[in-house]
């Protein structure tokens, strides 16, 4: 794992155990190493809970893709440090909901608020996120994510109230699997993750992931994620897509009113991604 210039010997301790245990695909003990670091390194911003990203990059290592080790590495720093290196910048909104995407190098940030900020202000929401995080004595919060399993998508939309829509179209050699994660996170929202796996090829996945993103009143949630902008990508029915690419996977990736709607692939050819995306109807998600 790579180091802060200012990590102290019990951060550097934690982030070898960390290591460790995801080598060892040891998800209790990535989580409680990741508390730790919470603890020794708090923040005054509250940021969305990255053991989410723990677990969903543990399992796709049980499924034979270790490469996706390095995004764990990366996301256990990333998602509570904010590195801003502005690259091109997207804001969407009105003055009751305003979201800014910072398309860098290496990371991708977003911050979300229903303040009306500019985005001078935004930009100095993620600096100043930066320097608490290189800051021990901070004082800060993290919401703790909260697992659940489903085994069908009634038994979800059920629990969650939220309508699941998935693709029409996946590849013949895809099956869905089993159990379907679904995570409370900040604000009350939910992280719902539905994969497919090859039965052919152990480096063949595909995934559905849908977020909701509603915000308390006066609030601002900054998020950030090593996945990188490389396109934009229009369907035929008019829904645009941003294509991100995280180390071996592609993440086609939308929003519609408070859904955030994901589609993530690894080992899947252009033409199937298109076909994918295309068979997608979000219209039931527009009010």
């Amino acid at each position: 794992m790579k180091e802060n210039s200012k990590s102290t010997p019990e951060i550097q301790s934690i982030n070898s155990k960390i290591d460790d245990a995801i080598d060892k695909m040891d998800v209790e003990e990535v989580e409680r190493q990741l508390a730790k670091l919470s603890e020794e390194r708090p923040l005054s911003h509250v940021i969305e809970d990255s053991k989410v990203f723990a677990k969903r990059i543990i399992k796709q290592n049980r499924k034979g893709v270790n490469n996706m080790r390095r995004s764990m590495n990366k996301s256990v720093i990333l998602v509570a440090c904010l590195v801003l290196t502005i690259g091109a910048t997207v804001v969407y909104g009105s003055d009751l909901f305003k979201k800014f995407m910072f398309y860098n190098q290496k990371t991708t940030v977003e911050i979300r608020t229903n303040q009306n900020i500019s985005q001078g202000e935004a930009e100095r929401l993620a600096k100043d996120a930066e320097d608490d995080y290189n800051s021990p004595s901070s004082q800060g919060t993290t919401e703790k994510a909260v697992e659940r399993t489903f085994s069908s998508i009634e038994e979800v939309e059920e629990a969650t109230g939220i309508k699941i829509i998935l693709p029409s179209y996946i590849p013949e050699d895809f099956q869905i699997e089993k159990d379907i994660s679904v995570y409370n996170t900040l604000n009350n929202n939910y992280n719902i993750y539905i994969n497919y796996r090859s039965k052919e090829k152990e480096n063949r996945l595909l995934g559905v992931t849908i977020i909701t993103q509603d915000l308390l009143e006066d609030s601002t949630v900054v998020t950030v994620t090593d996945a990188v902008h490389k396109d934009e990508y229009k369907t035929p029915s008019g829904t645009n897509y941003s294509i991100l690419k995280e180390d071996e996977g592609t993440i086609a990736t939308t929003d519609i009113n408070n859904i955030k709607y994901a589609i993530i692939f690894m080992g899947v050819n252009e033409e199937e991604m298109n076909r994918v995306i295309n068979s997608v109807d979000l219209s039931s998600y527009i009010e």
